[in-house]
C-alpha cells in the first residue's frame, strides 16, 4: 500500500474514532432521522412498530460516508421520507413488503459493496419489474455501471449536485 493511501486510511479511521467518541452520527434510520436519535426514541417508545415503512417513498442502499453525508441534507430539504440500509436482504424485504416504495437508489462506490448493489438490482427487477432503480457512481464507465444501465437503471453521477437532487425529487415525488 502506498504511503498516501495509508495516510488517508489512518485519517479516516481517526475521524471515525472521533465521531464515536463524541457520540456523533448522522446515519439515518427508517424515518430519515439520525440513527442515534432513532435508537434513543426506540428505547423510550417500546410499543411503537419499529418496522413501519408505510410513509417511505425512497429506499437507499448505501454505507455511511461522504456520499450519504452530502445526500441526506438535500433530501431532507424536500421532506422526502426515505429509508437507508447497507444490508442487501433488509432492503429487498422492505421493498417487497411496501408496494408504495417505487424508487430505489443504489450507491455503487465503496465503502458500499458494488457487488451487493448489483445483486439488489437483479433481485428487485425480478420481483418487481416496475420498480425504478437509480444508481450513483463516480465511475459511470465501470463494468458494474455499464451493466446496470443497460438493464434499465438510471445514472445519478457523483458528486450528486443539489440541482440533480431537486430535479430527481420533482420528477418522481411531486405529482
Amino acid at each position: 500500500m502506498s504511503a498516501d493511501k495509508r495516510n488517508i486510511n489512518d485519517l479516516i479511521a481517526l475521524i471515525e474514532r472521533n465521531k464515536v467518541a463524541q457520540g456523533y452520527s448522522n446515519w439515518h434510520g427508517p424515518e430519515g432521522r439520525p440513527a442515534a436519535k432513532a435508537e434513543e426514541e426506540e428505547e423510550d417508545a417500546v410499543d411503537e412498530d419499529d418496522n413501519d415503512y408505510s410513509d417511505v417513498r425512497l429506499l437507499i442502499f448505501a454505507t455511511e460516508g461522504p456520499f450519504t453525508e452530502s445526500l441526506f441534507p438535500m433530501l431532507d430539504q424536500h421532506e422526502l421520507v426515505y429509508a437507508v440500509t447497507d444490508v442487501q436482504e433488509e432492503l429487498i424485504d422492505i421493498a417487497i413488503a411496501n408496494p408504495q416504495i417505487r424508487h430505489v437508489l443504489i450507491d455503487l462506490d465503496r465503502p458500499t459493496n458494488p457487488a451487493k448493489g448489483m445483486n439488489i438490482f437483479a433481485d428487485l427487477k425480478m420481483l418487481n419489474p416496475n420498480i425504478l432503480i437509480y444508481y450513483c457512481t463516480k465511475s459511470p464507465m465501470s463494468m458494474e455501471s455499464r451493466n446496470i444501465q443497460t438493464k434499465g437503471a438510471k445514472l445519478m453521477q457523483k458528486p450528486v449536485l443539489r440541482k440533480i437532487v431537486d430535479q430527481f425529487v420533482a420528477e418522481n415525488f411531486h405529482h
